[in-house]
């Protein structure tokens, strides 16, 4: 399968997991498919096959330096990899702000754009969720529990 098969592949992939987050936060299957393990183990053969297993990371590949980090990027399959990071772990993050503002009654309306801007640019959406929810509960702690 092409790189570009398996970039849209996981692209692709993942909206139905964001449009039940969106659409029908509270239904059965939106529990069992988005807050359970499905795209997990749908996408993390790829991302392991894409890091460990298509091809040899670029010559001076490290962690270390920035420098480092653009040399890995420049190979295909690596940003592959890395997209692939990013939407599996901005769907995680989506998924808890869905769960905690059920967890803390904050209006899912209020939520949508949260996930939106998650989906779009994890961190930004991550941050105004927290900021509205401050503002809607004056909450900033991230207790799964509700025992702080």
């Amino acid at each position: 399968m092409s790189l570009e098969t398996l970039f849209k592949f996981a692209n692709y992939s993942v909206i139905p997991f964001w449009l039940l987050l969106i659409l029908a936060p509270r239904w059965s299957w939106t529990a069992r498919l988005v807050h359970g393990p499905v795209l997990l183990l749908l996408l993390t053969p790829i991302y392991a096959y894409m890091l460990f297993g298509y091809g040899a990371a670029p010559e001076g590949m490290n962690l270390r330096s920035l420098y480092g980090v653009m040399v890995g990027f420049s190979a295909p399959h690596i940003v592959v990899a890395g997209w692939i990071h990013y939407l599996i772990f901005d769907l995680f993050v989506g998924a808890w702000e869905a769960r905690d503002a059920q967890r803390r009654g904050v209006p899912h309306l209020l939520v949508i754009p949260c996930l939106i801007a998650t989906l779009m640019v994890g961190p930004v959406g991550l941050a105004f969720y927290v900021i509205m929810r401050f503002f809607h509960q004056r909450a900033l702690e991230y207790d799964e529990a509700g025992t702080l």
